[in-house]
Parts: structure tokens; C-alpha cells; sequence
């Protein structure tokens, strides 16, 4: 069987079928459906919202380890002036 046959017999009892457009309605099922898939995006919202969150912390803390280690690495070795500044004494610009 084909799919221009199935369409075809389709297409010829969706003519000979008559409804009162005021009478079709989407029924209980329909508003189960809607509701379900109303909830479903709502906690998919919630799901998402939690790992870009999660995902900003993880970032600002990796920033923060790793200004930590430059500070502690900058500190560390005496005679050293790579992050010292420069001459006038001015603080070196931070990396990013």
C-alpha cells in the first residue's frame, strides 16, 4: 500500500465525514496534553536556569583560582620583577 493510496482514502472519508464545527473540541484528552506539555516546559525552564547558573559559578571560580595562583606565583620567587610593575611604581595590569 502506498502512500498516495493511504492519502487518497483519507482525503475521500474526510469529505464524506460531516461535523458541526461548533461541536469538535479537543476533549479531555487534548487538555491533559496541553497541560502535561505546559508542565514539561516549565520544568525544562527550571532545568536550564539551574545549569547556566551553575555554569556562571564554576566560571567566577576559576577566575578567582586562577588570580589566586598568579598572585601566589607572582609572590613567591624573590628577585623576580615580572609582576612587580614597572619602575614608577604602578601595579601591573591584570591578566584576564
Amino acid at each position: 500500500m502506498s502512500v498516495a493510496s493511504v492519502l487518497s482514502a483519507v482525503g475521500r472519508l474526510a469529505e464524506e465525514t460531516e461535523f458541526d464545527p461548533n461541536q469538535v473540541t479537543p476533549g479531555f484528552e487534548g487538555f491533559i496534553f496541553t497541560g502535561l506539555l505546559a508542565a514539561g516546559i516549565i520544568v525544562l525552564g527550571f532545568l536550564l536556569v539551574r545549569r547556566l547558573r551553575r555554569n556562571s559559578y564554576r566560571a567566577e571560580v576559576r577566575e578567582q583560582i586562577e588570580r589566586e595562583l598568579a598572585e601566589r606565583d607572582g609572590g613567591d620567587a624573590p628577585g623576580e620583577s615580572g609582576d612587580a610593575g614597572d619602575a614608577a611604581g604602578r601595579d601591573p595590569e591584570p591578566r584576564g
